[in-house]
């Protein structure tokens, strides 16, 4: 009798789980649209509200500061309280911060330092809030049946799409309603997106410790350990933060350098990186489809062959069609490199110390994009253009045939099927 009434049983998740993935990736688009219009209608209101071109570039880089500072340092905070709380935490905060923003500049309550508070805060824990999100792939993915690849390129293709529509949409927004209300929509999409997690999702619970937590700083140590001991994941992360800065010495230089000077206008620019975006969803689109048949390793290497090649064509500095046809195609051979780093994290780091090592990867890829960006600056005004592009493109084949030596490198095909 037993024996048959477990075989009757479903093995499936109840569909409560099942459906866990597609809300994790209905709350990050909420969210992530909301965070890119914010971009628009931040600078929009520090220019408006003070008039000062320093005072709004100082929020930015405050922003960015305060980001990276808080990422590093709280990956074992990560740990300990679980991925569903600190990603409902991460958007919670995010979306007070912004509320608060336009409430207080309507009760007259808003000075700069205050406002200075508030963008950090809307800001501080975005690395916490990436680490969260991606910590909770694994289990939702198997829990719906996906691999675990194309959990991560439809993440990846989510925010993608919101990079890409994101900013116009907030340009369009400040213009028809104006910019406090565009901060409060972007407060209440990180808000509905804490909802959502918290009402819905019971993975990535902090799971109860069966001895007491380890100091705090020995915490931090053990993530650092982790990633310095494991060739794996310290190949994987030193590439992926040189391929960080290169890509910002393209996106933030070059590209700009290019429309200006020898496309002639700002719209060819937008041409260029709106190329670029729909290249890298199209990319992302494909290797959610194909991802887990292809080997991790061909696909990382393969990817960053290509867009050497393809960066190393733009030295001909050529038309508006063509160079928008090659950002296509760079930004679709690019596209499958952040969910192959994401996955290798995943699967080769011990649960109970990935929020800190992931952590720990995303401070340094985000200390890697201004000092791409301020060394391509330095090569553009010395060497011209079209050197710097060559250099650029010397750069990726460099780091490609490094992790094409590299032997840990090799592990990842065993990892992907482990």
């Amino acid at each position: 009798m037993l024996k048959s009434i477990l075989m009757t049983m479903d093995p499936r998740p109840g569909r409560r789980r099942r459906w866990g993935i597609y809300v994790l990736l209905g709350a990050v688009a909420v969210s992530s649209v909301g965070e890119a219009m914010m971009v628009v209608a931040v600078p929009w209101f520090v220019l408006q509200t003070t008039g000062s071109v320093a005072q709004t570039g100082i929020l930015v880089a405050l922003g960015a500061v305060a980001s990276g500072a808080v990422g590093f340092v709280s990956g074992p905070l990560v740990d300990r309280w679980g991925f569903r709380a600190t990603a409902v935490l991460s958007y919670a905060v995010g979306g007070i911060g912004a509320a608060c923003i336009p409430v207080m500049h309507a009760l007259d309550m808003l000075n700069f330092p205050t406002l200075a508070a508030l963008v950090v805060a809307a800001n501080v824990l975005d690395i916490p809030a990436s680490a969260a999100v991606t910590g909770l792939v694994p289990e939702l993915a198997e829990d719906a049946g996906m691999p675990l690849e194309r959990g991560n390129a439809l993440l990846s293709g989510v925010h993608q799409v919101a990079q890409l529509c994101g900013p116009p949409l907030g340009g369009a927004a400040v213009a028809l309603l104006g910019v406090a209300d565009v901060l409060l929509i972007d407060a209440v999409a990180c808000l509905a997106a804490a909802a959502l997690i918290l009402g819905w999702l019971t993975a990535g619970r902090a799971r109860p410790a069966g001895r007491p937590a380890a100091p705090y700083l020995s915490e931090l140590r053990s993530g650092l350990r982790t990633l310095r001991e494991h060739r794996l994941l310290r190949t994987v992360a030193a590439s992926g933060t040189a391929f960080n800065g290169l890509d910002s010495g393209l996106a933030g230089v070059v590209l700009v350098t290019y429309a200006y000077q020898h496309l002639g206008s700002a719209t060819s620019l937008g041409i260029l990186l709106t190329a670029f975006g729909l290249g890298a969803v199209a990319g992302t689109v494909g290797y959610a489809v194909v991802g887990h048949r292809l080997g991790a390793r061909r696909v990382y290497l393969g990817s960053g062959l290509a867009v050497a090649l393809l960066i190393g064509a733009l030295a001909a500095l050529p038309s508006l069609p063509v160079g928008a046809a090659l950002l296509a195609l760079l930004g679709a051979f690019a596209a499958p490199v952040g969910p192959v780093r994401t996955g290798v994290l995943q699967r080769s780091v011990p649960r109970e110390q990935y929020g800190r090592v992931t952590a720990a990867v995303d401070t340094a890829g985000l200390v890697a994009v201004p000092l791409g960006a301020s060394l391509t600056v330095v090569m553009v005004g010395a060497v011209g253009l079209r050197p710097a592009i060559v250099t650029l493109a010397c750069g990726y084949l460099l780091v490609v045939a490094c992790c094409w030596a590299a032997p840990a490198l090799r592990g990842m095909h065993a990892d992907q099927h482990s």
